[in-house]
């Protein structure tokens, strides 16, 4: 009888959990990538060349007035990295100069989100569009909307491009995981 019963718990929980990780499946498919004319931008490295992507996203903006901060770059990266990057742009090194900022403190998404505030207060900036891929975006904006009161952040999502389609799924497995573990972290603890 208490097997039974262990037995019904066990299935049970495992169909919420694989009910819980459609929804959060069906999220991370279905972002809609606007920039809201929004010249302000943070990129969290990492994944599928998501630099690169934010600079050509970046390099596209007319406004003289944009700002792009590249929050936990790796050792050795730096602003010749992005001039290197970034040499077939007109006047990129203007631009990296005057509105491209890059910090390599950030180890995790928690950190870039305490790093990015920083930066927006600096900048005293109202609003801004966060670059990350889709399967990240998720626990990012939980980070992001946790600390950044009052200010509106847009996201912009990459499309992880893993032709391996079971790595997709593990990976994708993997951050549902990190979500809620952050989704508890954020909401459970606070009380």
């Amino acid at each position: 009888m208490i097997k039974k019963k262990y037995l019904l718990l066990i299935i049970t929980i495992l169909i919420i959990l694989v009910i819980d990780y459609l929804f959060f499946y069906k999220k991370i498919l279905n972002y809609n990538n606007n920039l809201n004319y929004n010249n302000n931008f943070i990129v969290l490295t990492g994944g599928d060349n998501r630099v690169k992507k934010s600079l050509q996203i970046f390099f596209q903006i007319k406004n003289k007035n944009k700002n792009l901060f590249i929050s936990g770059v790796g050792k050795g990266f730096n602003k010749k990295t992005l001039k290197k990057l970034t040499r077939q742009n007109l006047n990129n090194e203007k631009i990296i100069d005057c509105c491209i900022q890059i910090e390599g403190i950030s180890r995790n998404t928690f950190s870039n989100a305490v790093e990015s505030l920083k930066w927006v207060k600096s900048k005293e900036i109202n609003s801004f569009v966060l670059l990350t891929n889709n399967y990240h975006m998720p626990r990012a904006l939980l980070e992001f909307e946790s600390i950044f009161k009052d200010i509106k952040i847009t996201p912009y999502v990459f499309i992880d491009k893993n032709k391996i389609w079971w790595k997709k799924q593990i990976n994708y497995i993997s951050e549902y995981f990190k979500y809620k573990l952050t989704y508890f972290r954020i909401n459970l603890l606070q009380f």
